[in-house]
């Protein structure tokens, strides 16, 4: 592998800083350089955030090349297919969370929110393969939505589609937050949405 590069696509008060900084300390004791890119966009509550995240042995710039995205996260449907537009390409894998949240855009009106079918179908061209995960539904058999990161942490370790492997993103996320409580309840959450969905 001489690189893999993930963007993590969201907006404000998601958790997207902190699952970026998760990944890369797994990357980092997994071996590699990992380089965190510019985040978009205001971090407020509410405004588009886009994190990037670059892996590799050796050293390389911050920003993800245009059709050169290896994972796109999305913790936000529609902001994941501006992320697409973007940075996307057939050999993109698209893992998102299809509850919308209200971007501080669509609530000012200037852009209408659209049917989360037809972004995911959106994405499906854009993207070599895309997987909707309803998050909404997992998050409420846990009690809260604070642990929307930790519960597609979980997804991505089981999932196997990038070079870090479960156990050291586990301890990423011990090592950050705690691996107890809520959070260990929502990446053990993630890990079995994809075992029952046989996406091993």
């Amino acid at each position: 592998m001489s690189e893999y590069n993930i963007l993590i696509a969201g907006v404000g008060g998601q958790g997207n800083l902190l699952l970026g900084r998760v990944l890369a300390d797994a990357a980092a004791d997994d071996g590699y350089r990992p380089v965190i890119g510019e985040t978009f966009g205001a971090s407020r509550r509410g405004g588009t955030v886009y994190t990037h995240l670059r892996i590799a042995k050796s050293d390389l710039g911050p920003l993800i090349p245009r059709g050169r995205l290896d994972l796109l996260v999305g913790l936000e449907p529609l902001e994941a297919l501006r992320a697409s537009v973007k940075f996307a390409g057939l050999n993109t894998t698209a893992i998102v969370a299809i509850e919308p949240v209200q971007s501080t855009i669509s609530q000012s009106g200037e852009v209408d929110y659209p049917d989360v079918k037809t972004i995911i179908d959106h994405l499906r061209k854009l993207c070599g393969r895309v997987e909707p995960i309803n998050t909404k539904e997992i998050l409420q058999t846990i009690g809260t939505y604070r642990v929307l990161n930790t519960l597609i942490l979980g997804i991505i370790s089981e999932m196997e589609i990038t070079p870090l492997r479960r156990e050291t993103i586990q301890s990423s996320l011990d090592k950050t937050i705690g691996f107890r409580g809520l959070n260990k309840e929502a990446f053990l959450a993630g890990v079995e949405v994809v075992v029952k969905s046989n996406k091993i």
